[in-house]
């Protein structure tokens, strides 16, 4: 047998439609319609026939149910449930919409790490970000600190 190549799998041919597998792994309560299979990173995944990787359920969904999505667009879950296949929930927009609808979680922060108030008084911004600055004092002392001591070493 050397020198042979090994024989091409067959694809197994399915017994349900793609349609029916689809619709089989969602289940519809409510407002959402979830996804209850495979997930990669917290969206439902699926093996379309014609294609020959995993697609995201939400975009076969909605593609399946309204058309294509339009070139250069993404869909934006408005229910803002990563599992959620129902059409009626996503919006195709651009990449940046996409981005400043998502849930701003840090700027809900009303406090540091160490329990410091955002406040005015005690509060910087740098590079689109905000900094505690008791915080950012405190670390600035410590490395000063450190390369002093470092400095005192090398004498």
């Amino acid at each position: 047998m050397s020198g042979q190549f090994p024989r091409k799998r067959k694809r197994r041919k399915h017994s349900l439609t793609e349609a029916q597998r689809f619709w089989a792994k969602v289940s519809i309560a409510d407002e959402c319609w979830e996804w209850t299979a495979s997930t990669n990173r917290g969206y439902g995944q699926f093996r379309s026939e014609n294609r020959r990787f995993m697609v995201y359920a939400h975009r076969w969904a909605y593609e399946f149910c309204v058309g294509p999505i339009p070139k250069g667009l993404q869909l934006d879950h408005l229910c803002r449930n990563r599992l959620c296949v129902n059409p009626d929930h996503l919006e195709p927009v651009t990449g940046r919409v996409n981005v400043q609808r998502g849930i701003p979680r840090n700027s809900k922060k009303t406090e540091c790490i160490r329990g410091h108030e955002f406040n005015s008084e005690n509060t910087l911004f740098a590079r689109g970000k905000r900094y505690c600055r008791p915080c950012h004092n405190a670390a600035a002392y410590a490395h000063r600190a450190k390369k002093r001591a470092e400095a005192k070493i090398r004498r």
